[in-house]
């Protein structure tokens, strides 16, 4: 996990009670992953975008829209802080948790966008993903409801 003492949190995050995911990730393996995990927790409303211009596209299109959003930043085309700024200007209101495989101070940098953006943050994962890291930081979310 990254570490997060230098980003302060303004406050806890919360998710609702219906979970609409949407997992931004070139990897296909990654993709599978948090999906897995997502339903594991009881999370069946999971979408899967291999690039960040198919995740704005079906940003637009979801109904109802899509309340968690799972974001790897380096992907080709549209990077994570390119799709972070392109979701921020198209109003998304939801929760966002960053998975990334870069350096600590890239996925700093991006955690700070992600809380100057106004996104309920959720944190930042580092890849290769553990997945009671991923468990942790959903079930901590649901369970600040």
């Amino acid at each position: 996990m990254i570490q997060d003492d230098a980003i302060p949190m303004l406050e806890p995050v919360r998710l609702p009670a219906h979970i609409k995911a949407l997992v931004v990730d070139d990897d296909g393996f990654q993709q599978a992953l948090v999906s897995d995990v997502l339903h594991s927790l009881q999370i069946d409303d999971v979408t899967v975008a291999s690039s960040g211009a198919s995740a704005v596209t079906l940003l637009n299109t979801a109904s109802p829209p899509f309340n968690l959003l799972v974001l790897d930043l380096c992907m080709p085309g549209m990077d994570g802080f390119q799709f972070m700024d392109t979701v921020a200007k198209l109003g998304y209101m939801g929760a966002l948790l960053i998975v990334s495989g870069q350096k600590a101070e890239v996925v700093r940098a991006a955690s700070m966008v992600a809380q100057w953006r106004c996104f309920h943050f959720l944190g930042a994962l580092s890849k290769p993903l553990i997945k009671q890291d991923l468990e942790r930081v959903i079930a901590q979310a649901q369970a600040a409801r």
